[in-house]
């Protein structure tokens, strides 16, 4: 039975996974590039035509500020977030891995904390934006879709936390699960 509930579990967390890196991670990066085209474009209206769009800076602005939301729980997933990792690699030198593994869930306990107060207090902000029927500057875009870009992405990180700690809580316990999926802070470059 727990061997089921293992591999249940193992699948969930692959499947979240894919939407996170393949999905929300090349659709942001997708995003990114055809907002900063039409930087490009604005740019050259501007300066050589000398017309500019109404909604152009706005556009340009709130969809780069969308795509980097959603990426946030791709950065989550990889656990490429900023960590000052120096204490856990001075006690990973000394052969203190249990306290590094302990660290690390407190962290995961923290992170999950945290993105899901935010996504709790988020659901009503949003809401209340879409029920106002705020605009961007230009009149043009409504605020609420770029709300909700980054309520999801917290709930996305929430989520991902909440793998993340299972997997640091059987590494204290002494257990490996996930072996595919990351288990270091840090960007590697």
């Amino acid at each position: 039975m727990f061997l089921t509930f293992e591999k249940g579990l193992d699948g969930i967390y692959r499947v979240l996974r894919f939407i996170t890196d393949k999905i929300l991670g090349y659709g942001a990066a997708v995003v990114m590039l055809g907002a900063t085209l039409l930087a490009l474009t604005e740019i050259f209206r501007r300066y050589v035509l000398d017309v500019v769009w109404q909604w152009g800076q706005d556009a340009v602005t709130f969809f780069i500020i969308g795509s980097i939301f959603l990426f946030f729980s791709v950065t989550q997933a990889r656990r490429s977030h900023l960590a000052v990792t120096a204490i856990l690699d001075w006690l990973k030198s000394k052969g203190h891995m249990r306290t590094v593994n302990l660290l690390r869930m407190f962290n995961s306990v923290l992170a999950l904390t945290f993105y899901s107060a935010f996504s709790y207090w988020g659901i009503p902000a949003v809401e209340r934006i879409y029920e106002m029927g705020r605009t961007t500057q230009s009149l043009v875009f409504f605020l609420w879709p770029f709300q909700l870009s980054l309520l999801v992405g917290f709930m996305l990180m929430a989520l991902l936390a909440l793998f993340q700690l299972y997997q640091d809580v059987n590494a204290v316990l002494g257990r490996s699960v996930f072996t595919w999926a990351e288990t270091e802070e840090g960007l590697e470059i």
